[in-house]
């Protein structure tokens, strides 16, 4: 993958800076969480069309910082730093479940588990789990003592990967309701996670612009490191996707977006540069890519 392999499809200007992205699962809708609690919802087609606003609402008194669409797309998960929740129903754009005082401190991360679970991570290290055909939580996790950045859900394994700064990657097993594993203190702040090879490797990005990979069911300590000499950045690794089985995208606070194969290892290519830190990334079904910047959100289309 060459450089040229990719091109600027659309961006969507802002009135605040965006947080949270997500793709629905098989409409061509992207999920935007704003700074200002709000949440907007677009439309986008083809040939650099502008997108059409689908959704507005303001689920959240502070800063929206996650966004996610469940399995089916029906319904869109929120998350910010007033401490709340919210599950809202995208037909009717209403909140169908919420939970105001979810956390004792900002959630900064949210993921859907399956039709009705909701996991949520906040600044303190506390990993809730939530079940939305109730009121309160039905599972509380402390492994951790910093931000959490990252939840992954293996729906094949029932398992829930949480990564933080502190330094650890924890798996706790959501059928038995306890942890299963916990990494070594890796001196690592990992900042997110990305599945690879069909859910048997687990990558963890840093703020030392290492990417690390785990081999599932083996989470003491990394099986690899991808160097940031090899990635072509010293800078911190803020969100990846997998693009496939074996490559997967990454957007860095040296405002590039890079494209990366697993085993063999190698950077493939750059596909956007921009002057400004990325801090969200998220991938439709189409394989076009969208990211933030500031007051921005660009769109990417593989070519």
């Amino acid at each position: 993958m060459a450089d040229s392999d990719y091109a600027a499809e659309i961006s969507c200007p802002q009135k605040a800076v965006a947080f949270g992205l997500d793709f629905h699962p098989s409409q061509r809708l992207l999920a935007a969480g704003l700074i200002t609690g709000q949440l907007r919802v677009y439309r986008y087609g083809e040939g650099g069309a502008e997108p059409e606003r689908q959704l507005a609402a303001r689920p959240h008194a502070e800063a929206c910082r996650s966004v996610r669409f469940d399995l089916e797309g029906s319904h869109i998960l929120s998350c910010g730093s007033d401490c709340s929740v919210q599950r809202r129903d995208l037909e009717a754009n209403k909140p169908v479940w919420r939970a105001r005082k979810a956390h004792a401190s900002a959630i900064n991360v949210c993921e859907p588990l399956g039709p009705h679970g909701v996991a949520t991570g906040d600044d303190d290290g506390s990993v809730h789990v939530w079940d939305v055909r109730q009121a309160g939580t039905v599972m509380k996790f402390a492994e951790h003592s910093d931000v959490i950045h990252g939840l992954h859900f293996s729906l094949a394994k029932l398992h829930l990967a949480c990564c933080s700064s502190d330094g650890h990657l924890s798996v706790f097993d959501l059928r038995k309701g306890r942890l299963e594993a916990r990494s070594d203190d890796l001196d690592e702040e990992m900042l997110c996670l990305a599945p690879l090879k069909g859910g048997k490797k687990l990558l963890a990005g840093c703020d030392s612009g290492v990417v690390g990979v785990f081999s599932w069911g083996d989470f003491g300590d990394f099986s690899d490191r991808l160097t940031p000499q090899m990635l072509g950045s010293e800078e911190a690794v803020e969100a990846m996707v997998p693009l496939d089985e074996h490559t997967f995208l990454t957007a860095s606070a040296d405002g590039v977006l890079r494209a990366v194969a697993l085993h063999p290892s190698k950077l493939l290519g750059e596909f956007g540069r921009h002057s400004e830190p990325l801090e969200a990334l998220a991938i439709d079904a189409e394989a076009a890519v969208a990211v933030h910047i500031y007051r921005r959100v660009y769109m990417y289309l593989c070519i």
